[in-house]
């Protein structure tokens, strides 16, 4: 056993990880005991702690701080960051935190953090670290060894919990933001998408098998890939609206990975002006909307693009609404299954109090704290005017933080009338979603001054079950309501016509996997 002892208190000095590794599997094979690798493992890598925070401090012994200009410029903040909490908070989270331990203790030597609150931080944080190591390592292993599926949904579960909170960790904002998290299960609006849309596989099933096929719903629109259920193009909806309605905004599609001289003569031939709205043109719950200001924004836009793009107007309108628009393939005229009033959320400035405080502040902001600290980041110190109001979102969509109230009573005939005369000109149109902007609620009631912001097709939602005041059961039955209706319509559809549809199943699978594996490269306006 003292061969293996020693292998990993060496082993820690080298990777730590490897040697925890090693341990997890002496243990298992009952080669060492859980004691003496805790041992092992807690000595080693206190003492390598040890030996960063003394090359930092060796590294100040010798004047390097005196020789760099950097350090000579920010005394007096260096000074005041080490006396600080945030020091402290930096040495213990680091440890959970790839890439930032090493720095992290080098610096607190160099900088002459007080060496006994580093071995006290360092004692225990490291003991937390290889107790929930060792013990949640063997845990997971027994587990694969006879229960393989559950010990990959364990890693999954872990993995995602990891996920949402080391970015977290290494923000002082988003760390902030995680006292307050915890209420988004108190709010389905805000559950993860995989947990809400949990029952409906089941009605899915069910429809599926009701209806003889799993892919009815992709007949609903048969001139839209898949129905517009999912990987339809934005440009399949935009290209049938009358350019000279003035519900329409003048949009244009740029093939992918077009270097910026020749966009910016496409849009100079086009005689658009900045601001303008760009956006993928197949894209899913707000993904790469995006608002350009400047020749700035756009380079960096295409610079993280690979995609088409759909560049349209910028709606100077300054509300928002989502009209879900049904007509059953038999029928003359459709009806209006729901109305979303979508509003933007904004934060008043108090004088006294940085904006990243103010939207703390705020009962319904604080909730989803991290998605506007993304968004605002560069200006979350800043301390605004009295009474200055400082809008969170421009962008209509709940992901970003959007708050969506059921607008069902601005329903109206001359609403219908209006949506009714659009719905006609996209050919064999029965399903979907307009997001609008409008003017105020009367024009908008009476079917004027709105402008066409998109068209989703059968993968539309009634997105006024996001309002606050909607119950989950309320929310649940107008989603069985839908997806019943998307069936029916295919169904209808199909037997009129089977060989209309277009049907892309690789189109179909590739979207649903940017959905719940997509990286987020491109933010969504501010």
């Amino acid at each position: 056993m003292s061969g293996y002892f020693w292998s990993i208190f060496f082993g820690s000095f080298v990777l730590e990880d490897v040697a925890l590794i090693s341990a997890i599997a002496l243990m298992n094979e009952n080669k060492l005991s859980f004691t003496a690798a805790f041992i092992a493992g807690f000595l080693g890598i206190c003492i390598g702690d040890l030996g960063l925070y003394a090359i930092g401090y060796l590294g100040s012994r010798f004047g390097l701080e005196q020789r760099f200009q950097i350090f000579k410029k920010h005394r007096l903040a260096i000074a005041k960051f080490k006396e600080s909490q945030a020091m402290s908070v930096s040495i213990f989270i680091s440890r959970a935190i790839p890439g930032t331990r090493i720095p992290t203790y080098v610096a607190s030597g160099f900088f002459r953090y007080s060496l006994w609150k580093f071995i006290w931080l360092t004692i225990v944080s490291v003991a937390l670290w290889v107790w929930a190591a060792l013990l949640g390592g063997r845990s997971l292993q027994q587990a694969f060894m006879t229960h393989w599926l559950l010990g990959l949904a364990l890693c999954l579960v872990c993995f995602q919990i990891l996920k949402f909170i080391i970015p977290r960790l290494s923000d002082r904002w988003l760390r902030k933001s995680l006292r307050h998290s915890w209420r988004q299960w108190l709010h389905f609006e805000f559950w993860p998408a995989l947990l809400f849309y949990l029952p409906i596989v089941p009605l899915y099933i069910y429809l599926s098998l009701k209806h003889r096929s799993f892919f009815m719903p992709f007949y609903a629109n048969p001139h839209l890939c898949n129905g517009g259920l999912i990987g339809e193009s934005k440009w399949d909806f935009l290209h049938h609206l009358d350019p000279t309605a003035p519900s329409t905004l003048r949009a244009l599609r740029l093939d992918p990975d077009l270097d910026f001289l020749t966009v910016r003569e496409k849009i100079d031939t086009a005689n658009f002006n900045f601001p303008f709205i760009i956006k993928p043109d197949v894209g899913q719950r707000g993904f790469g909307v995006r608002i350009i200001r400047n020749d700035f924004d756009l380079t960096e836009y295409l610079l993280l693009s690979h995609f088409p793009m759909i560049l349209q107007e910028l709606s100077l309108l300054p509300n928002e609404a989502g009209v879900f628009y049904i007509r059953p393939p038999h029928a003359k005229q459709g009806h209006l299954f729901s109305i979303t009033d979508k509003k933007f959320p904004t934060v008043v400035g108090d004088g006294q109090s940085k904006l990243g405080d103010l939207i703390l502040k705020d009962l319904r902001a604080r909730i989803i704290a991290s998605v506007y600290f993304s968004r605002l980041k560069d200006t979350l110190d800043t301390i605004p005017e009295s009474g200055q109001i400082i809008p969170l979102s421009e962008c209509g969509n709940h992901c970003q933080g959007a708050i969506f109230e059921n607008g069902q009573d601005l329903k109206s005939p001359e609403l219908l009338r209006a949506i009714e005369a659009i719905a006609q000109k996209i050919p064999d149109f029965y399903f979907g979603r307009f997001d609008l902007r409008y003017k105020s609620r009367e024009t908008l009631m009476a079917g004027k001054d709105f402008e066409i912001v998109e068209i989703n097709g059968a993968g539309s939602e009634a997105t006024h079950i996001w309002d606050k005041n909607t119950s989950l059961w309320q929310a649940y039955k107008t989603l069985g309501n839908q997806w019943s209706t998307l069936f029916q319509i295919g169904h209808a559809v199909r037997d009129q016509n089977p060989a209309a549809t277009k049907l892309h199943l690789t189109a179909f699978f590739k979207e649903c996997s940017k959905v719940f594996f997509r990286k987020e490269t491109l933010s969504t306006s501010s």
